[in-house]
């Protein structure tokens, strides 16, 4: 036994880190859990039934059309901060929730396709809206 663990306040210390690293591992297990369920359930976004107004609108854009998504670019910068690769991976977490861009472009894109735009024209409309900070 390490002498640091032989007095008191190392055992403390010992049962502090010992107790975070359980709560972390747990914290861990809930996450991935929840993630494997999110898959198995086949859903790709998560439920816009946790979200209210334009980001509730947002979520179910990207749950109705996630071919569409797919297709289209965020302009928020997610590809360098979350390894994004297109708007509908904004919606498959979190992140959409709490960007701006993000919930903007998937509203808009969501009521030009529901009118008929094609995904061309939704990508340029976008581009031309969000692609400078809009």
């Amino acid at each position: 036994m390490p002498k640091w663990l032989k007095s008191p306040t190392g055992l403390f210390i010992g049962a502090v880190v010992f107790a975070i690293l359980i709560i972390a591992g747990l914290g861990v297990y809930h996450m991935r859990a929840a993630a494997d369920s999110s898959a198995s359930s086949g859903s790709l976004t998560l439920d816009p039934g946790l979200f209210q107004g334009d980001t509730h609108q947002a979520y179910l854009v990207a749950q109705q059309h996630p071919d569409l998504l797919a297709q289209l670019h965020c302009y928020c910068g997610c590809e360098q901060h979350e390894g994004h690769r297109n708007l509908l991976e904004c919606f498959r977490t979190n992140h959409g929730a709490g960007c701006a861009i993000c919930i903007g472009e998937a509203v808009m894109a969501g009521q030009l396709f529901d009118n008929g735009t094609p995904p061309d024209q939704i990508r340029a409309q976008l581009e031309h809206r969000f692609a400078h900070g809009g």
